[in-house]
């Protein structure tokens, strides 16, 4: 399958996610689980894990600075709001 455009050319596997099914912290590095719904053979919807992401923590920060790049940019453009319509507190 070819590397989608603005992606660098990498043979590695990919996991699709739905949804964070877990987070933590163990043995110095961040663990993220993603969850992908699928439907089972009755066609009901479940979560199911799809796979971990595994990260050092400067890792994760970098991730955390370009993911919330990329939501300005997506914001500033118009097509989400990041702004919460009501706190709760």
């Amino acid at each position: 399958m070819p590397t989608p455009p603005g992606l660098p050319d990498f043979d590695l596997p990919m996991i699709f996610g739905d949804k964070v099914a877990g987070l933590g912290f163990q043995s110095g590095v961040m663990r993220l689980v993603f969850a992908a719904d699928i439907a089972n053979d009755a066609g009901e919807v479940e979560a199911t894990r799809s796979g971990y992401l595994i990260l050092t923590p400067d890792c994760m920060l970098q991730l955390r600075s370009t993911v919330d790049q990329m939501l300005g940019e997506l914001e500033r453009r118009g097509l989400i709001s990041i702004t919460p319509d009501k706190l709760h507190g």
